[in-house]
Parts: structure tokens; sequence; C-alpha cells
């Protein structure tokens, strides 16, 4: 029996802010409409910190992730967490998509306006988005989510908590599940 299709979100989800859950949300709906998987593909590293070398706080770790992904989109069936070793860092971004058809039996691809990926941050979202029709994946790029006029993103939210303005972050992630008590 052949392995059911999966719709594949790509990114490195920290926190599951706003602009995720967007892209989250699409995910679910194109599972639902085609039939297949809705999947979660992220690293189990911040690729920016790997590259780099420089020191990135994170929000999330990747079991809150997991666990945020579950508690808000139930209907995402897989969150598939893959190494960001040497072999992803210096995987070309062609080759990258050609993996996920491949190995992961993605049918759509679902990624944010300033998804990059693949060696040097080579691919971006038309790239994505060409390579998939010529790998026969659909793929929805989810354009920018803003609150009061700003860009969601990880980094801003980042910037927002190390200001101590915490209130101003939660508004930005749209949940308050990074903190556990259990």
């Amino acid at each position: 029996m052949e392995e059911q299709k999966k719709v594949i979100a790509l990114g490195f989800f920290d926190g599951i802010h706003l602009g995720h859950q967007a892209l989250l949300r699409r995910t679910a709906e194109r599972g639902r409409e085609l039939g297949m998987v809705p999947a979660v593909f992220t690293f189990d590293r911040s690729p920016r910190e790997a590259v780099t070398g420089e020191h990135v706080p994170l929000l999330t770790t990747i079991k809150d992730r997991q666990r945020i992904v579950r508690t808000l989109f139930p209907e995402i069936r897989e969150v598939i967490v893959a190494p960001f070793d040497k072999e992803m860092m210096t995987m070309p971004w062609d080759v990258f998509l050609e993996k996920l058809r491949s190995r992961l039996n993605a049918g759509w691809l679902v990624a944010g306006h300033n998804f990059r990926f693949g060696h040097k941050n080579a691919g971006n979202a038309e790239l994505l988005r060409e390579k998939a029709a010529e790998l026969g994946m659909g793929c929805d790029i989810i354009p920018a989510v803003k609150l009061d006029g700003v860009t969601v993103s990880s980094t801003y939210i980042r910037s927002l908590l190390a200001e101590g303005r915490a209130r101003e972050a939660g508004r930005f992630l749209g949940h308050d599940l990074l903190r556990r008590d259990s």
C-alpha cells in the first residue's frame, strides 16, 4: 500500500507565533481539501545559529514546539524534526525539495513569504513555488502577517522580550503556551 501524501509546512517555527499559525492553519486546510496528511518540517536547532555560530536565544525548545503545534492544531498529524547538521547546511536548495518529495512523500508545501532554504540560503519562496510545480507538488506561500503595522516574527518577539515588553510579545505570539506548569 502506498504511503499517503503529505502537506508539509516548512520552517523553524520558534514560538509558533501568529505568522506561523497562519501557515499551520493553511497546512491543515490543504490536508483536508486534498486528503493528504498535514505535517510540519522543522529542525532540531536554529539554522542561523548553526551557520553563523552566533547564539540565538530561542523562544521554544523542540519539545515546546511539538506540544504547541499539537495543542493549537490537533489535525496536524506529524511534526518531523530533522537534524540541522553539515549535510543539511550544505545541501543545495533544489536537492532539499527533491528529498522532501521522495523521502517524506510531500505532495504539497506551505511556507512563509520570507522562507529561505538550502546552502547559503539560495532558495526562496519564488524558487520553492517553481521547483515544487516542476516536481509535481503544489505550494502555498503565506504573506506576511502584521499586527499594528508590524510584521510578526520570532526576531521581533525576542526583541520585545529583551526590552521587558512581555505583554506585547504575547500579543504577537497569539497564545500563552510557552510556560508549562507540569
